[in-house]
């Protein structure tokens, strides 16, 4: 949450309709796709059902996306309690987990969409080893679901010397 904050935080106001690497998606898209995703998790961890449908990413990140994101991360946090964490939570396809276990992969998104938010405003962002390498492994597993499903564009080719941030990036379909 701390590197998606830092590049948000960044932006500068003028590249905000700026293209990002997401098909489709200036920054604002990004982030306020981001931040819809804290509006699941605080519904999730708070026992709420969650919004029908996905929001206009604009309206998501509101007139300050700063403080948009800022004001719904606290919210999210203490929503964030061992019981929240531990509650059996019901995703796509029938799959049952805890909050836990499901947001043991949500620094993949975060990682991902700051990236994609930094290359549409003229940033760039280098991620912690650590964070990288559980997150490529798993985006061994997510990637190919996501291509069938329509999000992520093909795999782009790397070098064999390439680090995991690159190697991530290329398996979601970005070109680092």
């Amino acid at each position: 949450m701390d590197i998606f904050e830092t590049v948000l935080a960044a932006t500068p106001s003028d590249r905000w309709l700026s293209p990002s690497p997401c098909e489709g998606w200036c920054a604002i898209d990004v982030a306020g796709h981001v931040i819809a995703g804290l509006v699941v998790i605080e519904a999730r961890a708070s026992g709420r059902p969650l919004p029908e449908a996905d929001p206009d990413w604009r309206e998501a990140a509101g007139e300050d996306p700063v403080a948009t994101w800022r004001a719904l991360r606290a919210d999210v946090m203490d929503a964030l309690t061992p019981e929240a964490l531990d509650r059996r939570i019901q995703l796509a396809f029938g799959l049952e987990l805890t909050m836990r276990e499901w947001l043991e992969g949500y620094p993949l998104e975060l990682l991902v969409h700051a990236w994609d938010l930094a290359q549409a405003t003229g940033q760039s962002v280098v991620f912690d080893p650590d964070l990288v390498e559980p997150a490529l492994e798993r985006a061994k597993t997510f990637a190919p679901q996501g291509r069938e499903a329509g999000m992520l564009k093909p795999e782009r080719p790397v070098a064999e010397d390439a680090d995991d941030q690159t190697r991530l990036l290329a398996l979601l379909g970005r070109t680092p």
